[in-house]
C-alpha cells in the first residue's frame, strides 16, 4: 500500500511580500502567520466603527504616552525559538 504525504510549504516574510507585489494575493484577504498564508474574513462595518471609537478613546486617555495604531499591517521579526 502506498502512502501519500503532503508537505506544507512555509513562506518567508520576503516571499509573502513578493507575492503581494506581484498581485498574486490581490483578490484574497490573507495574513502570513507562522509561515502559513491564512485567509481571513474581511472586517465588518461594525468592527471598523468599534475599532475607530476605541482607538480615539485611547488617544485621548493616553495622549503623548503612547502611539495608537489601528488596523494596519505590521511585520515582526521572525523568532524560531
Amino acid at each position: 500500500m502506498c502512502q501519500s504525504f503532503k508537505t506544507l510549504a512555509k513562506w518567508s516574510v520576503d516571499d509573502y511580500h513578493r507575492m503581494i507585489e506581484a498581485g498574486i494575493l490581490a483578490e484574497h484577504h490573507v495574513e502570513l502567520l507562522s509561515g502559513e498564508i491564512v485567509e481571513m474574513t474581511p472586517e465588518s462595518p461594525f468592527r471598523t466603527v468599534y475599532g475607530e471609537g476605541l482607538a480615539n478613546y485611547l488617544r485621548i486617555r493616553l495622549s503623548d504616552r503612547a502611539w495608537i495604531r489601528e488596523a494596519r499591517p505590521i511585520t515582526l521579526a521572525n523568532n524560531d525559538d
